[in-house]
């Protein structure tokens, strides 16, 4: 067990610097295609300039080349995924297979989500609907019952679009409606509903907090997609230990 979590820390370092990467170049328009190279001064990057954290560490936060300031987000993306993947093991230690694979998808879609929001205040179609489609697939092919997963998924979505609609979409996008869809996907009842209340009550906490200190005004945007997606990784992280508290669902 100690060896899969080394290898999820790993894995999800790795992932976290591919994450890095779409979320420099998707909202730019830009492929995730050719090497990297400085924002800066746009010199070509090694090899060794691109270790997840490590890099960051031995370059103390600067570019090699124009010393110019390596932004913080870079080891937060790949140390946040890497937390993800080793809660997840060495807390659910599932057994390795089709549903523990699926289920690191679901986390790594998730924590991308969380970022592209959190920056950008965007939830990329690119990466949500391959991810639905998949996931209907799944729970079609895969799962006991899977028009609970639909009911859910399809309430869940219900329940965003009245939002935005009677909003005309300045509350929230339409890119929460697809995530709640997906979150219905993922988790299913009761749990599902329960990953949503939680994202959406922390984000108005966060939000009114926000507003009390004076960091943000009545228009600002919150991205309550990333609270979303963190409420779900969570739920998914700490399914067992939740399960029992949503009796109240039932």
């Amino acid at each position: 067990m100690i060896l899969l979590i080394i290898l999820a820390v790993l894995g999800g370092l790795i992932y976290g610097s591919f994450l890095n990467v779409l979320l420099w170049r998707l909202p730019e328009g830009k492929g995730i295609g050719g090497r990297s190279h400085c924002r800066a001064c746009h010199h070509q990057l090694a090899w060794y300039d691109l270790i997840p954290v490590l890099s960051f560490i031995i370059l103390r936060g600067r570019c090699r080349y124009c010393h110019t300031t390596i932004h913080i987000r870079y080891p937060i993306v790949e140390i946040s995924t890497a937390i993800v993947l080793a809660f997840f093991f060495a807390l659910r230690q599932p057994p390795l297979g089709l549903e523990s694979v699926v289920t690191v998808f679901a986390l790594l879609v998730l924590v991308s989500l969380l970022f592209f929001d959190l920056f950008y205040l965007i939830l990329p179609d690119i990466i949500l609907l391959p991810t639905i489609v998949i996931f209907t697939i799944y729970d079609i092919t895969k799962t006991q019952n899977p028009l609970s997963y639909f009911l859910t998924a399809l309430l869940s979505a219900s329940f965003f679009a009245i939002l935005y609609a009677v909003s005309k979409g300045k509350n929230l996008g339409f890119g929460d409606v697809k995530l709640a869809l997906l979150i219905g996907l993922i988790l299913c009842y009761p749990l599902g509903f329960l990953a949503i209340i939680g994202g959406v009550w922390s984000a108005t906490i966060v939000a009114v907090i926000l507003l009390i200190l004076g960091r943000v005004g009545l228009k600002d945007k919150i991205p309550l997609g990333s609270f979303l997606a963190i409420s779900t990784i969570i739920s998914v992280i700490f399914y067992h230990e939740i399960l029992p508290l949503t009796t109240f669902f039932r």
